[in-house]
């Protein structure tokens, strides 16, 4: 009985609990204003400059000033490498006008009284840019992808005797497709693929034919931009992608940049190019080996129209450099940087590469071939500058450019033709894989 009686005073206790009620009064208030667009920013946006505008960049192509695919420069077709500078100008919201002046260095720092100039003008649509303004995931700029029409003029002057000049050049259109971002502060990639036709001009060495013709280019260098870009927030972005506090005494690196590089139609080259790099200890010294295996191939037409040449070079070659990355340990104690392999540097370099170019020429459609070899070889050392980087997990960049002396060799090493000693210029950009 005493059981029960509890268990009647609990159901009563319960019920008369749940007869209960709690009064509890909420306010709820509304305010008017404006609703703003929020942006979300990755570290992408802000490495690439797609949310700072920009209205004028001025451009310094350094890859195509440096001796980085590493052939002897009388390979290169002879609008391809030299100093060139852009400047681009966005009158609105997705067109823009670039204009280009380039000047042959390589054939300047030769013996030979050579010189090359090109002028470009390229008006260019930057066919997303509108959209993504409207949708809040970018500015105003000249980072993105575009479509443009380059209208260009090359003129070789050289002098080919004491008493005349000889004038070769030629005029071409070209469309093109090309993407072009900022790399942080200062720096900028455009790359690009066109097809297009060009018209030799008329003269004693040439019978002014056209042709289509295809060109992919590479562009990576320094930039300005009007107005300045607005870095403040930029600190930490910089830090997650250039991986700026990882601890790092190794590198292996596998370069991309230089692997495979489309000059024109008949004009192809590439070299691959691995290379280990490895801390002396914790001190900002390292040590680095590299090897490279390349190639290179053209076919030119004779200036009749008749006679047809093509040419391979392969080569292969090692480079020994050590670095010493000055101000690693300034960054090191204010807490800016890990103990690792980026940052800016100074090196001193040894570089020597063998190569063979075979020449096959036919005086006309169906006629003999005639065989041509020869072997080249170069030995340089010399002092650069540069800077190094992580790009993310398992990327890298490399720049540096110098200065130093060097001496080509003809035919075998012990046997072959020397040539004097010469001051040469040094220096290369890498972009891909690092372990």
């Amino acid at each position: 009985m005493k059981h029960l009686a509890l268990i009647t005073l609990l159901l009563h206790a319960a019920l008369a609990s749940a007869q209960q009620t709690d009064t509890v009064i909420s306010e709820i208030r509304t305010e008017q204003g404006m609703l703003e667009r929020q942006r979300i920013v990755n570290p992408y946006d802000e490495v690439f400059g797609i949310h700072q505008p920009a209205r004028w960049l001025f451009k310094w192509d350094v890859a195509g000033f440096l001796p980085a695919l590493g052939f002897d420069p009388d390979e290169y077709d002879f609008t391809d490498g030299g100093l060139r500078f852009d400047i681009e100008w966005k009158p609105g919201t997705a067109f823009s006008l670039n204009a280009s002046y380039q000047l042959g260095l390589y054939e300047l720092l030769s013996d030979a009284k050579v010189s090359t100039h090109s002028f470009r003008i390229e008006p260019r649509w930057y066919f997303g840019m509108r959209k993504r303004i409207q949708r809040g995931r970018g500015a105003s700029n000249l980072s993105g992808n575009y479509l443009g029409v380059e209208l260009t003029e090359v003129r070789k002057v050289s002098d080919v005797s004491p008493f005349s000049l000889h004038v070769e050049a030629y005029r071409g259109a070209m469309l093109r497709f090309g993407m072009q971002r900022r790399l942080f502060r200062h720096g900028f990639f455009d790359i690009s693929y066109g097809v297009g036709v060009r018209k030799y001009v008329i003269s004693n060495y040439n019978r002014g034919q056209n042709n289509v013709y295809s060109e992919a280019r590479v562009a990576v260098g320094f930039a300005l931009s009007q107005p300045k870009p607005n870095v403040s927030s930029q600190a930490s972005a910089y830090c997650e992608v250039l991986q700026c506090f990882r601890e790092e005494r190794r590198m292996f690196k596998i370069d991309l940049y230089n692997l495979f590089r489309i000059i024109s139609t008949d004009a192809l080259t590439g070299t691959a190019r691995i290379a280990l790099e490895q801390k002396i200890g914790y001190s900002p010294f390292s040590v680095g080996l590299e090897g490279r295996l390349g190639g290179y191939y053209s076919e030119v037409d004779g200036v009749n129209g008749g006679s047809i040449q093509k040419r391979y070079h392969g080569n292969y070659g090692v480079q020994l450099q050590t670095r010493y990355y000055y101000g690693q340990k300034r960054r090191i104690a204010t807490g800016k940087s890990g103990n690792n392999l980026s940052g800016a540097y100074l090196a001193w370099q040894a570089d020597w590469w063998h190569g063979v170019i075979t020449s096959k020429s036919q005086s006309s459609p169906g006629g003999d071939i005639i065989i041509q070899k020869g072997k080249k070889s170069q030995l340089a050392t010399g002092l650069l500058w540069g800077v190094q980087y992580r790009l993310f997990q398992r990327g890298f960049i490399d720049f540096n450019l110098g200065g130093g002396w060097g001496r080509n060799f003809y035919g075998d090493l012990s046997s072959g033709v020397k040539d004097p000693v010469q001051l040469h210029v040094m220096g290369g950009l890498r972009v891909g894989l690092a372990f």
